[in-house]
Formats: structure tokens, sequence, C-alpha cells
């Protein structure tokens, strides 16, 4: 499951851990390569923080040496870039990057910009914490497993360490573990079934919880901040709001010119001819068959107006939420089971937002699920709306935004109605059913 309201594309799942399974898991592994490739890169990292004190402070002291501490400085979004990106491939955690401090008018403007940017700092520290803690992951982990893989293999090389003399007066061969030399075949089976233990379950585990703390870390000194995310929402929001509008008022526009204005201009070119023979003093008939044929183009201009105006506010909502998914999943192609409780009616734009939300999820159902049943349940979560679609199809349905300005259609579509109105979009859809999908709005309801 997750909620599709902060990134794009399809989500990365941080992976699980599975004691009985881990080793041989890929994410144990790629969790180690991390600590492994990371190392070099928080060294790096590192020299760049030492270079950023030791030259960037003395030259801040002018205002050209301003503008150079302050690059310095946003140098530290490298390192946070890649590690970002290692964090997405290797650790199975999307980090998405705080926005970039505006550019000033003149290069001191953006050198103020940068020095008084909050994520800048973070990248910064991370650059000194990141190697603290990499350096710590790596060498915890790589400890735990040597010994384990030295526990295993003891037998084969343990003969050759040197002779010490024990407790016993005589001289032994191999690891001194807890006061006494493992080097008897029983003792050497035990340490190689201790070792197994430790690389089959303990290293894994330790891996894994390094791995868990380099995530934390991560994100909470590369990542954007919840105010971030909260304003990037808002903004695509009002985005696909406008565009959204924007095509709406197209669609308008060109279904009355191509269809109703056509037929009106017809109507009167006919009206005008029907005019014209009774001047003319024309047999009734003709005069009649004329005028029969301007009503029934009139009756179907008022048709084809109230379609498009349905599709703006359809009437049915008047009567509310229910009565309108009521019409609408009588009309679908399979059985739906429709269960509404609402204790108090939403506002007349949340009714229309899970109106059309439900009638494109019922569409989908149609058209990809190949269900047999769905049910369709509203209520109310709080002061929300929380509207559930679940159907027993195919399942695989997720949210793909359509173009890059972030406006789609389908599932993505039903998310852009929803952020307008702060609201979120959840999707459970495993490959093979059954498909659940969660509308949760705030219900503007008057109480």
């Amino acid at each position: 499951m997750y909620t599709a309201v902060a990134t794009t594309g399809e989500p990365t799942t941080v992976p699980r851990f599975r004691p009985l399974r881990a080793v041989v898991d890929g994410s144990t592994w790629r969790a180690f390569a991390f600590h492994a490739a990371h190392l070099p890169i928080a060294i790096g990292a590192l020299a760049w923080f030492v270079i950023v004190l030791s030259v960037g402070i003395p030259v801040s002291l002018t205002w050209v040496g301003l503008v150079v501490a302050a690059f310095l400085l946003s140098g530290s979004h490298w390192f946070a870039a890649l590690t970002r990106r290692m964090s997405a491939s290797l650790l199975g955690q999307t980090v998405v990057a705080p926005a970039r401090p505006r550019r000033g008018s003149s290069a001191l403007g953006s050198a103020f910009a940068r020095l008084a940017d909050g994520p800048t700092w973070r990248a910064f520290a991370y650059l000194l914490v990141g190697f603290v803690l990499t350096t710590i992951t790596f060498t915890a982990s790589t400890t735990v497993l040597l010994t384990g893989v030295g526990a295993v293999t003891h037998v084969t090389w343990g003969h050759f360490l040197p002779a010490q003399e024990g407790v016993d007066g005589e001289l032994h061969r191999g690891v001194q573990f807890l006061g006494v030399f493992v080097d008897t075949p029983p003792l050497q089976l035990a340490f190689a079934v201790l070792g197994l233990l430790i690389v089959l379950f303990l290293w894994p585990a330790v891996n894994h919880g390094l791995a868990a703390l380099q995530r934390v870390v991560i994100r909470a000194l590369l990542g954007a901040t919840a105010r971030d995310l909260r304003l990037r929402q808002v903004t695509a929001s009002r985005d696909a709001a406008v565009l959204d509008a924007d095509t709406t008022l197209r669609r308008i526009e060109r279904e009355l010119h191509d269809g109703t204005q056509a037929r009106l201009v017809g109507l009167a070119m006919t009206l005008g001819d029907a005019r014209d023979r009774l001047q003319t003093g024309a047999d009734t008939e003709t005069v009649t068959a004329l005028v029969d044929r301007a009503h029934a183009s009139t009756k179907e201009a008022l048709v084809e107006l109230r379609a498009l105006a349905s599709g703006i506010h359809p009437p049915v909502l008047d009567a509310g939420l229910e009565a309108a998914l009521t019409s609408a999943c009588a009309r679908t192609p399979f059985p739906v089971a429709l269960s509404v409780d609402l204790p108090v009616r939403p506002s007349r734009v949340v009714e229309g937002i899970a109106y059309f939300g439900v009638l494109e999820l019922l569409t989908n159902v149609a058209k990809h699920a190949s269900a047999t049943t769905t049910a369709v349940r509203v209520g109310m979560l709080g002061d929300d709306l929380l509207v559930e679609v679940e159907d027993d199809g195919l399942g695989g349905a997720h949210v793909a935004l359509g173009t890059p300005d972030g406006h789609g259609t389908g599932l993505a579509g039903v998310l852009e109605r929803l952020r307008a109105v702060d609201g979120d979009l959840q999707v459970e859809s495993p490959v093979g059913g059954p498909t659940r999908v969660r509308m949760r709005v705030p219900s503007g309801a008057t109480r």
C-alpha cells in the first residue's frame, strides 16, 4: 500500500527483514553494498567538509570571499544527491530532494540565499555525520560477517596459527574463545556451528539494523521536510486545477462549437427556409415538414445541452451523493454492492469529487479488471469523507502520471481532483488482485 501524495512514478518499498531467509535475500546484500560503496564517498565528503571549514571561513571575511564560501558550502548538495541515489537503489528508500535556494539578482544575493538555506546546512552537516555513520556501519557489519565466516572456516586455517601455551601447560594451535582454545574436533564443530548461526541470523539482523539507521539519518538530513512536501503538493494541486479548468473550458467550447452551435445554425436555416416558403405561398405540407424538422433539431440540441451541463454538474447530485452513486452503480455492466453511511451531507464540491472519482474507478474496473464483483463503500472517518472501491479483478492498478507537467489520466486524474481539496488516494492492488482504492477527503460538512 502506498499513499500517492508525495512523489511521482512508481513508489519504492523499504525491504522487510525476514530472519529465516535474510542471508539469501538481495536486500541484505544491497544494504551491505551500500555500507561498502558509500565509504569512499563519505571519505570524500569529509575531505570537502574540511575544505569548507579551512577555506570558507577565512575567505568569508570579504564580499568576494563570501561568494566563494557560499559556493563551497553548496557543494554539499553534490554528495547529498549521490547519497540519495544510492539510498534509492541500494536501501530501497526514495528520498525527495529539498528545493534548491532561489538564485538572487546578483552573485552576492545568490550567496546570501545559499548561506540562509536550511537544507544546505543540513547537507553540510551530513558530510561529517555521514562519514562517522558509514564508517561505523561498514566496520560493524564487516566485522560481524568476517567473524562468522572465520568461525565456520576455522578448521581450515586454525592450525596455521602460532602455538600458545594454555593454562594446562600444553601448547595449543587455534583461536582462543572464552578462555578455551578451539583445537579439538568437538570444539571446532561447535565453533563452526556458532559461526554459521552468526552468518545466517546475527549478521543479517545487524546489517538490516544498520541500514535502517542509515535511512533515518539520510531522510532527516538530506530529504525535504514535511512543510516542503506540503508546499510542493499544494503547488502541484494548484497547477493541476488550473490545467484541468482550462481543459474543461476548451472541451465545452469545442462541444458547443462543433455540436450545439452547428445544430442551432441548421435550425435557423430550416426555420428561415420555412418562413420564405410561407411568404411565397408554398404548400402546407412542405412548410409543415420543415417545421417538424426544426422541432426535432431543437429537442436534439436540448439533449446535447443537458448532457454537456451534466458533465459540469450532474443534476442527480442535487438529490445527494447516495442517490447519484445509486444511479451510477445501476448503469454498470457488472453487479455493484453500494453501501452509504453519511450522518451529515458533505459539501457540494466534495460530493462532485467523490462522484466523479467513483465513476472513474468503476470505468477502470470495466475496462481493465475483469472483475466479477465490486463493492463501493462510503462513510465518514472523523470529519473526512472516506470512499472505498474494491473489486476481485486482476489487480496491478497504480497511479501513473501521464505527462511531464504532472497531468495524467485515470487514477492520476482522481488524485489531482483529491489534491485540490487536500485529499489523498490509497491504492492496494497486488498482481492477481484484489484491488482496493480509498479516497479520503475533508467532507466540508456543516454540522
